[in-house]
Protein backbone atom coordinates (compact mmCIF):
# COMPACT_ATOMS: atom_id res chain seq x y z
CA UNK A 1 0.00 0.00 0.00
CA UNK A 2 0.77 3.64 -0.31
CA UNK A 3 2.49 5.33 2.65
CA UNK A 4 0.07 8.15 3.46
CA UNK A 5 1.85 9.37 6.56
CA UNK A 6 5.10 10.35 4.88
CA UNK A 7 6.46 12.40 7.80
CA UNK A 8 8.36 11.18 10.85
CA UNK A 9 6.66 13.82 13.01
CA UNK A 10 3.22 12.66 11.88
CA UNK A 11 4.14 9.02 12.52
CA UNK A 12 5.26 9.80 16.06
CA UNK A 13 2.05 11.72 16.72
CA UNK A 14 -0.11 8.92 15.32
CA UNK A 15 1.72 6.12 17.08
CA UNK A 16 1.73 7.74 20.51
CA UNK A 17 -1.92 8.78 20.64
CA UNK A 18 -2.21 11.83 22.86
CA UNK A 19 1.50 12.19 23.51
CA UNK A 20 3.30 14.75 21.38
CA UNK A 21 7.03 15.19 20.93
CA UNK A 22 8.68 18.57 21.26
CA UNK A 23 9.26 18.38 17.50
CA UNK A 24 5.50 17.87 16.96
CA UNK A 25 4.69 20.95 19.03
CA UNK A 26 7.27 23.04 17.18
CA UNK A 27 5.84 21.81 13.86
CA UNK A 28 2.36 22.87 14.96
CA UNK A 29 3.61 26.31 16.00
CA UNK A 30 5.50 26.96 12.75
CA UNK A 31 2.68 25.40 10.68
CA UNK A 32 4.87 22.72 9.08
CA UNK A 33 2.62 20.02 10.54
CA UNK A 34 -0.35 21.54 8.71
CA UNK A 35 1.58 21.40 5.47
CA UNK A 36 2.61 17.78 6.07
CA UNK A 37 -1.00 16.79 6.89
CA UNK A 38 -2.60 18.65 3.96
CA UNK A 39 -1.84 15.98 1.31
CA UNK A 40 -3.01 13.22 3.66
CA UNK A 41 -6.31 14.95 4.36
CA UNK A 42 -6.77 15.76 0.67
CA UNK A 43 -6.22 12.10 -0.19
CA UNK A 44 -8.73 10.98 2.44
CA UNK A 45 -11.33 13.50 1.26
CA UNK A 46 -10.92 12.34 -2.34
CA UNK A 47 -11.37 8.76 -1.18
CA UNK A 48 -14.57 9.63 0.72
CA UNK A 49 -15.95 11.46 -2.33
CA UNK A 50 -15.22 8.52 -4.64
CA UNK A 51 -15.99 5.54 -2.39
CA UNK A 52 -19.58 4.29 -2.44
CA UNK A 53 -19.32 2.87 1.09
CA UNK A 54 -17.96 6.12 2.52
CA UNK A 55 -20.49 8.27 0.64
CA UNK A 56 -23.21 5.99 2.01
CA UNK A 57 -22.26 7.04 5.53
CA UNK A 58 -22.81 10.70 4.67
CA UNK A 59 -25.99 12.73 5.10
CA UNK A 60 -28.30 14.77 2.90
CA UNK A 61 -29.46 17.95 4.62
CA UNK A 62 -33.19 17.40 5.01
CA UNK A 63 -33.74 21.11 5.58
CA UNK A 64 -32.66 22.22 2.10
CA UNK A 65 -32.64 18.78 0.40
CA UNK A 66 -29.69 19.66 -1.85
CA UNK A 67 -28.24 16.46 -3.30
CA UNK A 68 -24.81 17.25 -1.81
CA UNK A 69 -23.57 14.58 0.62
CA UNK A 70 -22.35 16.14 3.87
CA UNK A 71 -20.29 14.67 6.71
CA UNK A 72 -19.84 15.46 10.41
CA UNK A 73 -16.11 16.09 9.88
CA UNK A 74 -16.94 19.18 7.79
CA UNK A 75 -16.72 21.31 10.92
CA UNK A 76 -16.95 24.72 9.21
CA UNK A 77 -20.12 24.01 7.23
CA UNK A 78 -22.00 21.17 8.94
CA UNK A 79 -23.96 21.00 12.20
CA UNK A 80 -24.47 17.57 13.79
CA UNK A 81 -27.32 17.04 16.24
CA UNK A 82 -25.91 15.69 19.51
CA UNK A 83 -29.09 13.70 20.21
CA UNK A 84 -29.63 11.74 16.95
CA UNK A 85 -26.33 12.48 15.14
CA UNK A 86 -28.09 13.70 11.97
CA UNK A 87 -26.17 16.33 9.99
CA UNK A 88 -27.40 19.58 8.45
CA UNK A 89 -25.71 22.49 6.72
CA UNK A 90 -24.89 24.98 9.45
CA UNK A 91 -26.53 27.69 7.34
CA UNK A 92 -29.79 25.67 7.17
CA UNK A 93 -30.03 24.64 10.82
CA UNK A 94 -32.39 26.87 12.82
CA UNK A 95 -31.94 25.35 16.26
CA UNK A 96 -34.52 22.57 16.13
CA UNK A 97 -33.61 19.15 14.77
CA UNK A 98 -36.51 17.87 12.62
CA UNK A 99 -35.54 14.23 13.19
CA UNK A 100 -35.59 14.67 16.98
CA UNK A 101 -38.94 16.48 16.64
CA UNK A 102 -40.36 13.51 14.67
CA UNK A 103 -39.05 11.07 17.29
CA UNK A 104 -40.63 13.11 20.12
CA UNK A 105 -43.90 13.32 18.18
CA UNK A 106 -44.00 9.55 17.60
CA UNK A 107 -43.30 8.88 21.27
CA UNK A 108 -46.11 11.22 22.27
CA UNK A 109 -48.52 9.58 19.81
CA UNK A 110 -47.59 6.07 20.91
CA UNK A 111 -48.18 7.02 24.56
CA UNK A 112 -51.61 8.49 23.72
CA UNK A 113 -52.64 5.74 21.28
CA UNK A 114 -54.54 2.80 22.88
CA UNK A 115 -53.05 -0.66 22.57
CA UNK A 116 -53.86 -2.36 19.24
CA UNK A 117 -56.30 -4.87 20.80
CA UNK A 118 -58.21 -2.02 22.47
CA UNK A 119 -58.59 -0.11 19.19
CA UNK A 120 -60.73 -2.80 17.61
CA UNK A 121 -62.87 -3.58 20.63
CA UNK A 122 -66.66 -3.60 20.08
CA UNK A 123 -67.33 -1.53 23.19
Amino acid sequence: GKDLLGSKAVVSTQSTGELFSLEDLCNVKDRTMIESLRPIVTSWLQHVDNCGLCRGKGFICELCERKEVIYPFQLNTVFQCQMCWTCFHSSCFTGTCPKCARIRSRRTLSQEDPAPQERFSND
